[in-house]
């Protein structure tokens, strides 16, 4: 990710859906935006998690199809 898209997932990350994610992904995710997972650690953790990256996609891409994020 770079580093606006990190600030914007971070951001989100928020107000995002997270029913989808088990407890460890949510916790992942958690730490992640709390800074106390690296951005080298979150995409190794995405690397072996399909559903999570998946997940952070969806985050993403509908952070760059807001107007207001923009």
């Amino acid at each position: 990710m770079s580093t606006s898209d990190t600030k914007t997932f971070k951001i989100r990350l928020r107000h995002a859906n997270d029913r989808g994610l088990n407890k460890q992904q949510r916790e992942l995710v958690d730490a992640y935006r709390l800074g106390k997972l690296d951005e080298k650690d979150f995409q190794f953790q995405l690397s072996k998690d399909p559903a999570l990256a998946k997940w952070v996609r969806q985050i993403l891409e509908a952070a760059s199809n807001d107007p207001l994020s923009n």
